[in-house]
């Protein structure tokens, strides 16, 4: 190789290397947040602009905003509201109130949250903000929808399981405003007594297709649309990441009559209860596994094995790149390379502490909520990989 060329490559390397963030220098390392409410069982995390981080503390009644400083700021639900997990929207931060079974919105400028309970009294739990406002969330049977003039439409099914805990747990909308949504049963297992179905709801016709995980009683839980059309899914007792694609998998179909309703806004003052510096735990370096993976073909699926067993696979998120994200209740956030055929987990500081949702910012950094109930105290943490 010639000098010149030599030199440039150094100087290419040089300048690539103080390019790169800070934190990318020094190996993958997982840095942990206490919650300024100890205890509070912390879920729903998403990621603003920016950079700030906001979660709901579902025990304490609060949503929580954590600025890049570190600085925190607790917002209270009223009546005592319970949240459970948010979005931030154009117009606020949207989140579900499990307690008094309604939708609300906080207004951070002047602390005001507004809450619409939901007509049938269901119970919502996760949260998906569509494009033309419309708030949409499952409930333990169904899926809904809130529109911008607080109407609201709910789709109730027949779940595959009505015991041992059975119910819809994450949705996620596609291009063409399709909703998916997986039922989960946290009590079941592999074989005949866990979950099957992956459902999608054409809110249009009121068509809801039904798919069906390759792994008998896989349990799917997380679930995520593409803009291609196809659909991500974990398998929480399948210990597997699938991929789906719907135009080659058998399905069955089926037609439901929605509930309506409209429910009046109720307005609460606002607040906030605590502003100031948030706790800081030194950053953790962790040593990441990168195994190779042989994925399995069924008409329609894809099935990537998690490496690690009993790994109980939940929310997941794919990046600019294509690979997916996902949290693993066994104390690891784990990433699928779809091209490469490779997982690599990384094994969080704290084990056993009950994970839940999972974002990513614009930096390439994995947030995860810990909610603290196995192994308190509650925390929210970053992976930086």
């Amino acid at each position: 190789m010639k000098r010149t060329g030599l030199i440039s490559i150094l100087g290419w390397l040089v300048l690539a290397g103080l390019a790169a963030p800070a934190w990318a220098k020094h190996g993958p390392k997982v840095t942990e947040f206490s919650t300024p409410t100890p205890n509070s069982l912390a879920e729903g995390v998403d990621v603003a602009r920016d950079g700030s981080i906001w979660y709901c503390e579902t025990l304490a009644g609060r949503l929580v905003l954590q600025r890049p400083d570190r600085g925190v700021v607790e917002y209270p639900v009223p009546n005592g509201g319970q949240p459970n997990t948010l979005k931030i929207g154009q117009d606020g931060i949207w989140f579900t109130d499990q307690i008094n079974n309604a939708i609300g919105v906080l207004h951070p400028e002047t602390g005001e949250v507004v809450e619409y309970r939901v007509p049938s009294g269901a119970q919502p739990t996760f949260i998906e903000l569509g494009p033309d406002g419309s708030v949409w969330f499952p409930e333990p049977n169904g899926v809904a929808r809130m529109d911008p003039q607080g109407h609201f439409t709910e789709w109730q099914i027949a779940l595959e399981k009505t015991t041992d805990g059975s119910h819809i747990e994450e949705i996620s909308l596609d291009p063409a405003g399709r909703v998916w949504f997986a039922e989960k049963n946290y009590a079941g297992q592999p074989g005949p007594d866990g979950t099957n179905t992956v459902r999608r709801l054409d809110p249009v016709t009121n068509v809801i297709s039904e798919y069906r995980v390759p792994t008998l009683g896989g349990t799917p839980a997380g679930v995520l649309a593409n803009a291609d059309g196809t659909v991500w899914v974990t398998e929480f007792f399948g210990n597997a990441v699938a991929l789906l694609d719907p135009s080659a998998a058998p399905h069955n179909d089926l037609t439901v009559t929605p509930l309506s309703g409209a429910s009046a806004g109720q307005s609460t003052a606002g607040s906030h209860l605590r502003a100031g510096g948030g706790p800081r735990v030194a950053a953790t370096p962790v040593v990441p596994r990168l195994t190779p993976v042989t994925p399995s073909r069924t008409p329609g699926w894809i099935e990537y094995p998690i490496p690690l067993a009993n790994a109980n696979a939940g929310d997941l998120r794919v990046d600019p790149s294509g690979r997916v994200w996902f949290e693993e209740d066994a104390g690891q956030i784990g990433v699928l390379d779809p091209v490469a055929l490779t997982i690599t987990e990384y094994p969080l500081p704290t084990q056993g502490n009950g994970y839940y949702n999972i974002e990513i910012d614009h930096h390439g950094r994995i947030w995860i909520t810990e909610a603290g109930y196995f192994a308190p105290p509650s925390k929210v943490a970053v992976l930086e990989p």
